[in-house]
């Protein structure tokens, strides 16, 4: 088996983690207390390709 990831998948893993680094964390805390899912936040995931991403 293979547990690295290809050079793809490390691409997007870090592509995600600025994504939310930058639009996910400083509001991470609101969004919890108020059980809100901002339809900018998704609509920015979709455009990024991060719905329904398949790989670890």
């Amino acid at each position: 088996m293979l547990f690295e990831l290809t050079d793809e998948q490390k691409m997007i893993q870090d592509m995600a983690r600025k994504f939310a680094e930058r639009e996910i964390k400083p509001v991470a805390a609101e969004l919890d207390r108020t059980h809100r899912h901002p339809e900018e936040i998704v609509r920015q995931m979709g455009e990024l390709g991060l719905m329904g991403v398949t790989i670890p």
